[in-house]
């Protein structure tokens, strides 16, 4: 497969692992745009990327792309669909995209968060709940839109931030989608996209989240760990 060619690599800047990042590096693959992660993993790193002046809100990701400098994952995931044609034909499929891009956002933190969890049953759990109250309507719109997609009758962002969201919580319960035969083959059908395919499958696809990933971000950001684990506050610094 055949990226973009660009003079200037973009890159994406975040900590050592996939967290609110991920969506966004969905968004790159599914354009076919080559980019590079770019890990901070120290306190250091962090306040040299701070010095940059290139985080307009002081806070990560940082997207470098096209000559700008891009916060916020929802505004970085919304110009990337744009800048692919991924949001739509219609402006009743762009409302459809954002509409469910906001309920995703809600419903993905449950994954984002499941690594934090005191067990592995406490993550389950929270995510099964999660699971019941979206899952279904989710499943409504697909079905109800004809098209087994969020939108329209192509592939747009919200399939592609949907799928994204799902495809976490399948790597902790694997039977999640057993009874959403549409969210089944929407996940089937973006995840074989050839962008999608090629990330998925390449050295730039962080692992699922573990208790490494909690430690790297409390060291960076020099916060406590979750209460759970061994000495929460080690780096947090003395005050």
């Amino acid at each position: 497969m055949q990226f973009d060619d660009q003079a200037d690599i973009t890159k994406l800047h975040y900590f050592n692992g996939r967290g609110r990042a991920e969506t966004t590096r969905w968004m790159l693959a599914v354009n076919q745009i080559a980019f590079e992660n770019v890990s901070v993993e120290t306190p250091e790193a962090l306040a040299a990327l701070r010095a940059t002046g290139k985080l307009p809100f002081d806070q990560m990701p940082l997207l470098e792309v096209d000559g700008l400098n891009l916060s916020q994952s929802s505004a970085m995931i919304r110009y990337l669909a744009r800048r692919g044609g991924f949001y739509g034909e219609t402006d009743d499929d762009a409302l459809w995209c954002d509409m469910i891009a906001g309920a995703v956002a809600d419903f993905a933190e449950t994954a984002m968060q499941a690594a934090f969890q005191p067990t592995r049953e406490v993550a389950i759990a929270a995510l099964r709940s999660r699971i019941e109250k979206f899952g279904p309507r989710f499943e409504a719109r697909l079905d109800g839109n004809g098209s087994g997609l969020c939108a329209g009758t192509r592939i747009t962002f919200a399939d592609v931030v949907l799928v994204e969201a799902l495809n976490s919580y399948l790597e902790w319960c694997p039977d999640i989608l057993a009874s959403l035969p549409h969210l089944e083959a929407l996940h089937d059908r973006v995840v074989n996209l050839p962008g999608i395919a090629h990330y998925l499958c390449s050295a730039q696809r962080y692992p699922k989240a573990g208790n490494d990933y909690v430690i790297d971000v409390a060291r960076t950001l020099q916060r406590a760990l979750p209460s759970h684990m061994p000495d929460p506050n080690r780096f947090v610094p003395d005050r």
